[in-house]
């Protein structure tokens, strides 16, 4: 039997739940934030903004995990 570990994914505007790096889902940037800020746009891709990949516009599209 394979277990499978589904990684926690988070949304512009979730509150971080601890410290650490996180990845952005679409560009893979990484980018360190705080417990109890808000996840925000990547600063790199823009995802979640009209600027941003396209498949990563709209507003309940996961952006962020735990990297590592």
């Amino acid at each position: 039997m394979i277990a499978t570990l589904a990684k926690a994914l988070y949304k512009i505007d979730d509150v971080v739940p601890e410290d650490g790096l996180y990845l952005c889902v679409p560009c893979s940037f990484v980018q360190e934030f705080r417990a109890g800020e808000l996840f925000t746009t990547c600063i790199a891709c823009y995802a979640g903004t009209s600027m941003g990949p396209e498949d990563y516009t709209e507003e309940h599209v996961d952006f962020w995990e735990k990297f590592a």
